[in-house]
């Protein structure tokens, strides 16, 4: 990360970077004293914020519930979120106390799951959460333990699935 040169003899009111051009860029004004943090605020209803960041504001407002979405093409609408899906996981194979690798699938079938990234899921195993790299690890489909679960040991994991 490239350190900050602020103008040496900047004049009171002074903004530094003067026009940023890039969302997430702090700008800082000059009180005659200190650089301070200038809020970045953005409001809808003012005018001059009709194309910021490349961005054609929606004339409307949102409605409670929707949240400020964009397409491929910079144009912004608002829209319900997707609900996150959760998929719900057993282990194909009974745990026998010796093996310590699984298959995950999906609850009451024999399909497969993959979660992605593999560190999306939360894996229960006797009720009790698991700590991931500590008690388990992932690949692809394939969970296995640092150490046998104990025969007779009930498991499931939940994971998002990322659309």
């Amino acid at each position: 990360m490239a350190a900050l040169v602020f103008p040496a003899a900047p004049a009171v009111g002074d903004v530094y970077p003067a026009n940023p051009g890039t969302s997430g860029v702090t700008q800082y004004k000059w009180d005659g004293a200190k650089w301070n943090v200038v809020s970045s605020m953005v409001s809808l209803g003012v005018a001059n914020q009709g194309a910021f960041n490349g961005y054609q504001w929606p004339a409307t407002s949102g409605t409670a519930g929707q949240q400020l979405t964009v397409d491929g093409a910079n144009g912004l609408s608002w829209e319900v979120p997707a609900a996150p899906t959760f998929q719900i996981l057993e282990l194909l194979e009974a745990i026998d106390g010796t093996s310590l690798s699984y298959t995950l699938v999906e609850t009451g079938t024999t399909t497969p799951f993959s979660p992605s990234p593999s560190s999306n899921i939360v894996v229960f195993l006797g009720g009790v959460p698991q700590i991931p790299t500590a008690a388990y690890s992932v690949s692809t489909n394939t969970i296995t333990f640092t150490a046998p679960p104990p025969v007779g040991a009930t498991f499931y994991a939940v994971s998002n699935i990322v659309p």
